[in-house]
């Protein structure tokens, strides 16, 4: 198995000329192969030519240090990503990111121009921006690659805010976190959704379980699907009985607090989203919780009463 850490800029438009199905324009793209043991084994980066956003939006151009001058050198979007995948190889790998953001937008350029990077879901990745979290902090705090890189006291070799600085950084992040120790915490990315009922994704990690359902027209329909609200113990499977049913935070998610007689409180949660065709979809975690996430569930109820 290899790792392939990659990282993104992107340039953007003025409010007056955002196209409608791509919001953010990839400009560079760069990545660090890992072997099995983490050991950095290749790189790749490439900056890409713009052909929608032709002009740095300012924020972008001071981030990055990007000239426009630079940026008419770079190769097609096409050809970067030929050249990507081709790199890659054809060994068994998975792809790291720090934090979802990156993972969507390749996919969302890719869609533009009508290439995909996998035909049908699921696609896992490691977020490695989750994984410090969980090993260094409390497992919710999502940090910047920046603090990680200060907080493990890595040394500071390349600028950060170019894609091959974030990707380097990443990759020795990763390393430093003790990966083995968290590699059971994939991501499950969600650019494609399943198409149907037998897509439909179910995965049972070490703390929890997680459903990610087929998309529908509209919430109405999605919660009115009594497999989607069905809830059981992801420790022992059973059924539960129910202490306080589905309900809404007036967001877009929803709660169910159930009991199972040999395992105790399991809590449920369903995060409502939407897709880039506009499809409402759910993502469904079924979890054990001790007395304090109870209490924390009934003052969401009570709150909307």
């Amino acid at each position: 198995m290899n790792y392939i850490v990659f990282d993104l800029e992107w340039n953007q438009g003025m409010n007056e000329e955002i196209e409608d199905d791509l919001k953010f324009e990839i400009i560079e793209l760069a990545a660090i192969k890992l072997n099995a043991d983490l050991d950095i084994i290749d790189e790749f980066r490439q900056v890409v030519r713009p052909v929608i956003y032709k002009k740095l939006h300012p924020i972008i151009k001071d981030l990055t240090g990007f000239s426009e001058k630079e940026l008419k050198k770079g190769i097609s979007f096409e050809e970067c990503i030929s050249k990507f995948l081709e790199w890659i190889g054809t060994e068994e790998y998975r792809f790291c990111t720090w934090a979802t953001q990156d993972l969507y937008e390749l996919q969302k350029n890719m869609n533009h121009y009508g290439m995909n990077l996998v035909k049908k879901p699921p696609l896992y990745y490691y977020d490695i921006q989750k994984l410090f979290s969980i090993m260094c902090e409390n497992g919710k705090d999502r940090r910047s690659l920046k603090y990680a890189v200060d907080f493990l006291k890595i040394d500071k070799e390349v600028p950060f805010h170019r894609a091959y600085g974030d990707a380097y950084y990443t990759a020795l992040v990763m390393k430093e976190i003790e990966f083995e120790k968290v590699k059971s915490n994939f991501s499950i990315d969600t650019y494609l959704i399943p198409k149907n009922k037998d897509e439909e994704i179910y995965v049972k990690f070490d703390r929890y379980d997680k459903f990610i359902s087929m998309g529908y027209e509209n919430r109405e329909k999605l919660m009115g699907q009594r497999y989607i609200r069905r809830m059981y113990c992801n420790l022992c499977n059973r059924r539960l009985w129910t202490k306080l049913d589905w309900f809404s935070d007036g967001m877009r998610s929803y709660y169910y607090l159930g009991k199972c007689r040999k395992h105790g409180y399991i809590k449920g949660k369903i995060r409502i989203r939407k897709n880039h065709s506009n499809k409402i979809f759910a993502i469904k975690t079924i979890k054990n919780i001790g007395q304090n996430e109870v209490e924390e569930i009934k003052i969401k109820k009570n709150n909307k009463k």
